[in-house]
């Protein structure tokens, strides 16, 4: 994230010699034939005619455009959209958490409950959701009441193994919040500081502004960003949120070749971190 101008160099030279691969079929246009199988580790993959790497997931068309479009509807307006015009409305960041938690979160959780049929189960999620599950449920003991954050946790895997241009960016950004990695470690004794999650927090969407192409998801990170910062404020959200970022398994949750060969066709800059676009 802190950018390293010496590696910067030598990528971008090779970046322009030999530019990496990248799904195909979207050149030609919006659709391809595919077939539905499992990985060894059991979850779902497609093969694309053309392509070079499956495609792990199974989007469905009717869920993907029906019962989770008025989920993530619901949920950008309820959580994104009203917090934030709570908050430039001069309300506390407590005043809008108090929202959060006894307007928007029941509403939510309700409209998750009604998609509850169209879950995939854990063994055929990707692995990346696959181990954001494991780590919520190891979260979830911790947590009351507990059913409120088990509706939460199907939600968020719900949304996240099916739309993956939401899967690709956590999986992008979540790793550089890993409060184990060495360096960041070092980073923080060399300081003489303890770890803050705010600050990492902040370091990351700078990042992620330069990583989004479209103003239209630059918009949405910046909506996120100040909602965020307000939740790691409360008393009650952040040591959950810091629990799980510890209790994840980064290996798992990384980009795998076949995540990045598909990510490059989303509006993304999947290489930002080593290349200039």
């Amino acid at each position: 994230m802190r950018k390293n101008k010496i590696i910067r160099f030598f990528f971008n030279k090779l970046y322009r010699l030999r530019l990496p691969p990248m799904v195909q079929y979207w050149k030609d246009g919006d659709s391809a034939r595919a077939k539905l199988t499992t990985a060894k580790d059991g979850s779902y993959i497609m093969k694309i005619e053309g392509e070079k790497y499956p495609l792990y997931g199974f989007p469905r068309g009717p869920v993907l455009f029906g019962v989770l479009a008025r989920l993530k509807h619901l949920a950008k307006n309820l959580v994104l959209n009203e917090s934030w015009k709570l908050l430039e409305e001069g309300k506390t960041n407590e005043e809008m958490m108090g929202y959060l938690k006894n307007v928007a979160l029941p509403v939510v959780l309700a409209e998750i409950e009604k998609n509850k049929y169209d879950f995939f189960p854990p063994e055929r999620m990707c692995p990346a959701v696959r181990e954001l599950w494991r780590a919520l449920t190891v979260v979830e003991q911790e947590v009351k009441p507990q059913d409120q954050f088990r509706t939460l946790k199907q939600g968020i895997t719900f949304l996240l193994q099916e739309d993956d241009a939401y899967r690709f960016r956590l999986q992008l950004l979540l790793p550089y919040l890993n409060p184990k990695h060495f360096w960041r470690k070092l980073y923080y004794f060399i300081k003489r500081k303890k770890y803050s999650l705010r600050e990492e927090a902040k370091f990351l969407f700078a990042f992620a502004d330069g990583m989004e192409i479209t103003p239209d998801m630059k918009g949405r990170m910046k909506l996120i960003e100040r909602i965020l910062m307000a939740v790691l404020e409360d008393k009650e959200f952040s040591p959950i949120i810091d629990s799980l970022l510890r209790e994840l398994n980064y290996k798992k949750i990384k980009m795998s070749k076949s995540d990045t060969y598909y990510a490059r066709g989303k509006y993304l800059k999947v290489d930002y971190a080593n290349y200039d676009y």
